[in-house]
């Protein structure tokens, strides 16, 4: 038996609260709540290089964003959640381009198809998000984009720019690299980006082995762009492939996956205003079965080894987005996206299995889902405290799929066949956003934001059309890490929330010495796609997609404070975050599943000459509010220390960091259930949650030019 030391809500908040009162990042001119992470190597951001060496997963880089937590997936994959909705209650759109998961498990996330090596700024728009930055969610909006093409000056010839990075983490021996390299004159330009990321099993605190954890990720990519006088006319193109990704938390692994993108975007100015046009297209091949570690596990060498699964996805689409200024100081928006996203997933036999053969198991087959957009968004400079942004958003989204069947004609799976082929699968949901947002600036010190938003979302594909109730297929649907299966539901309604928001942003004149931010948000969502319970057993339930009510309260809190500032010592800044996230099902009383308990960040960073050091106190209240009907495990509280340093020297930069200074051990909140310990206990113990990392030394090197 493990005995954890657990913490409080009021201690825990009262630490926070009384050792920083300023807790944030930076004062923001951007209406609505926004959070912008930048790290190109012209910007040379620091904070982003550091993030960087302790991590290959895109997503954890939100780690430290007020409102932002992550749910455990591979190690590349994380699923990262807004105010407690996450992965397609989100809007994620990489350079543009939004990516769906391919895959029942949601292995392949948007984040997980570009690099962290290759990101050059994230903005997070967390509660009420202008409904020109997206439509399809209720949770808010995800924008991350690549390094943007170098030109050389007017009057230089060429200009040649590139970087080279690696690093190494003790935890999981993980290894990885990384370049850039760019060349262009004044009007063309061409560049390249790569990287590979390894890494074994990691250790937990008492240096057990946490099985599942060990992932590869290889990427390449390229951009060529011409520049006019007042136009941009970019190409970028690239490939991924994951050999290899084990998932703790999940019945299956990635073992494979392919994907290739082709993304075009134009821009250009005009005297009636600006134009912002972009196409993409992508295709993912991807392969789930049971993986090394899996296979290792005696209670599966003795039963079912093997179950391929395979995928593939193609996300295609379009957006004509168009800014005008009219009547001074005001400025409309419109625009007009297209996305459409195809599915076929099927599963091979397996010879010599009686349940898995001899036909296809055919899960998702001519899958589609189509969305057809228009916006209009009203953006006006009242005076000069008021700034106000009305929009208005209409989607259609049509659905569709084809005819399906099981590995054979058994009782197991003809009945569900059957019944799912005789209905007609067509669905066309029209959804309507309203977002009214306004930002009042009455002195240098202050600024306060009001936000109201009516958001919509149709449901996934396999929300709607996973068809097997029979419990070893139904258990390939989950992407929540929690042991259940999953069965998809024809008559889900989409989802409707109506979101308030208030945020209050205290700050110097100069938004540099100090800063305060608090905002406490409320959601409202009519048809909540949640669960209803079709069988009950003792190691995971059979749950059917289901419409009820539900809500969603909480707070962040973030801020900094200059501590000192001497020529001796450079300058230090305390800076910190605190949240809290409370979810509730209206119709059973239920809590809402993975709601992050309070937890926060303190961090004390000094800058001088070309050092920059840092101490980070990582806190996490005990989990007690979890949904009983999944089986959600409580966990512990747990606070851990982080050390980091880095020195620049020109164009060299060395960073070297330990993660969980003193080996605690402690269980990931929102990690899900430990699947391959409970394959080894045969089933016949409880579901345990997922082990967090122990202490971990990290270095990285990065090299500009």
């Amino acid at each position: 038996m493990k005995h954890l030391h657990r913490f409080s809500i009021k201690p825990l908040a009262f630490l926070l609260l009384s050792a920083v009162v300023p807790l944030s990042a930076f004062c923001q001119d951007a209406i609505s709540p926004e959070t912008v992470i930048t790290g190109t190597s012209e910007k040379a951001d620091k904070s982003m290089v550091s993030k960087r060496v302790k991590t290959s997963d895109t997503a954890s880089l939100l780690k430290d964003v007020p409102g932002v937590t992550l749910a455990t997936g591979g190690g590349v994959s994380s699923l990262p959640i807004i105010h407690g909705l996450g992965d397609d209650r989100l809007t994620i759109s990489v350079d543009g381009m939004l990516l769906t998961s391919a895959c029942a498990n949601h292995m392949n996330p948007p984040l997980s198809y570009i690099a962290p090596s290759n990101v050059s700024s994230i903005v997070v728009k967390s509660g009420v998000s202008p409904v020109s930055y997206g439509g399809d969610n209720i949770g808010g909006t995800i924008l991350v984009a690549s390094d943007q093409p170098v030109f050389a000056k007017p009057g230089e010839d060429v200009k040649t720019s590139g970087s080279a990075s690696t690093y190494y983490r003790s935890i999981n021996q993980s290894t990885g690299a990384a370049f850039s390299g760019a060349v262009a004159n004044s009007n063309l330009s061409f560049g390249v980006t790569g990287s590979i990321d390894h890494a074994k099993d990691y250790k937990d605190g008492h240096g057990n082995t946490i099985t599942s954890t060990y992932y590869e990720s290889r990427n390449l990519g390229a951009t060529l762009a011409l520049k006019g006088d007042t136009s941009l006319l970019t190409l970028k193109a690239g490939h991924q492939s994951i050999p290899d990704q084990g998932f703790v938390n999940q019945w299956m692994d990635m073992v494979d996956n392919n994907a290739s993108y082709f993304n075009l975007g134009y821009k250009d100015s005009f005297s009636w205003g600006k134009l912002d046009a972009k196409a993409f297209w992508e295709n993912t091949y991807h392969k789930m079965d049971s993986g090394q570690d899996k296979l290792a596990i005696p209670a599966v060498q003795t039963g079912m080894t093997y179950m391929p699964m395979e995928t593939r996805g193609i996300d295609l689409g379009y957006s004509l987005k168009t800014e005008i200024p009219f009547a001074e100081k005001n400025i409309l928006r419109l625009g007009n996206e297209f996305h459409r996203f195809t599915l076929n997933d099927s599963w091979p036999p397996v010879a010599g299995s009686m349940m898995m053969s001899p036909n296809t198991f055919v899960n998702i087959n001519d899958g589609r889902r189509d969305r057809y957009s228009v916006f209009a968004e009203w953006e006006s400079k009242v005076s000069k405290e008021l700034t106000t942004v009305i929009g208005v958003r209409d989607e259609l989204v049509q659905m569709d799929t084809g005819k399906v069947q099981g590995y054979n004609t058994s009782m197991m799976y003809a009945a569900d066949a059957k019944a799912f082929n005789e209905q007609d699968h067509a669905h066309n949901d029209n959804n309507l956003d309203i977002t009214a947002l306004a930002r009042f600036e009455p002195t240098l010190n202050a600024t306060y934001e009001i936000g109201y938003a009516r958001k919509t979302q149709s449901p996934n594909l396999y929300e709607r059309y996973a068809w097997s109730s029979f419990f070893m297929s139904a258990g390939m649907i989950n992407w929540y890490g929690d042991g259940n299966a999953y069965v998809g539901n024809f008559n889900l309604r989409p989802e409707v929330a109506n979101t308030l928001s208030l945020t209050t942003d205290w700050h110097d004149s100069a938004c540099k010495n100090w800063e305060l931010k608090v905002t406490p948000y409320y959601t409202y969502v009519n048809d909540y796609i949640d669960v209803n319970v079709l069988t009950l057993k003792s190691t995971g339930n059979t749950l059917q997609f289901a419409n009820h009510d539900a809500r969603i309260y909480g707070l962040d809190v973030s801020g900094k404070v200059g501590v000192w500032e001497d020529g001796g010592y450079g300058r230090g800044q305390l800076s910190g975050t605190l949240g809290y996230v409370n979810g509730r099902n209206l119709d059973t009383g239920n809590s809402l599943y993975h709601m992050m308990p309070l937890n926060g960040l303190l961090t004390l960073e000094q800058k001088i000459s070309g050092w920059t050091n840092a101490v980070e106190l990582q806190l996490v209240s005990g989990k007690t509010e979890v949904d009983t009907i999944r089986k959600e495990p409580t966990t512990p509280g747990f606070a851990l220390l982080n050390l980091r340093t880095a020195y620049q020297w020109k164009n060299l930069r060395l960073d070297f960091g330990i993660t969980n200074l003193f080996d605690r051990f402690y269980y990931l909140p929102l990690g899900g259930i430990n699947y391959d310990q409970n394959l080894a206990d045969k089933r016949l113990t409880p579901f345990e949650s997922v082990a967090g990392q122990g202490r971990s030394f990290n270095v990285g090197l990065t090299q500009t030019f």
